[in-house]
């Protein structure tokens, strides 16, 4: 998916080209496929139409212009009759998600051993100004006053 998007420190740049129903489809096809099957998938039209809830029509005219783009490629059919793709994706387009670090990822936890108390704090634009010493605190104590109230 990260081909068809971009990356947002090349400012989306070196994803698809393609706007609107074009690129919903291009994304929705890219959701569906992985490195396992070769970027091979069979979704007919129909369900992919649903999928990106469109037309079948728009969709039908939409994987045509994919496949003249060669954005997809045609490799047969399947054994339910939907004919099988291939996409090819955008070679000058983003290869790696960069959307997190390599390490793992551990599952949802509730426990926050180890956490600085300021790494929950929201985010703030370089228009906003910083919060003091002061605002701190009083988070600090309004945060203690809630978990006492949950004990």
């Amino acid at each position: 998916m990260s081909n068809v998007i971009g990356s947002h420190g090349h400012g989306y740049q070196d994803g698809s080209s393609a706007t609107g129903a074009v690129f919903l489809v291009e994304l929705m096809i890219a959701d569906s496929v992985n490195d396992q099957n070769g970027n091979v998938f069979w979704m007919s039209n129909e369900n992919l139409a649903k999928k990106c809830r469109l037309a079948r029509e728009t969709v039908n005219r939409t994987v045509r212009e994919l496949e003249a783009g060669g954005v997809l490629r045609r490799v047969g059919h399947h054994d339910s009759g939907a004919v099988r793709w291939q996409w090819i994706g955008h070679p000058e387009g983003v290869t790696t998600d960069h959307t997190c670090d390599e390490r793992s990822q551990g599952g949802v936890t509730r426990s926050h051993k180890g956490c600085d108390d300021r790494s929950h704090e929201p985010k703030r634009t370089q228009d906003e100004p910083k919060p003091t010493d002061a605002d701190f605190a009083a988070n600090t104590a309004q945060v203690a006053k809630i978990k006492a109230a949950r004990r």
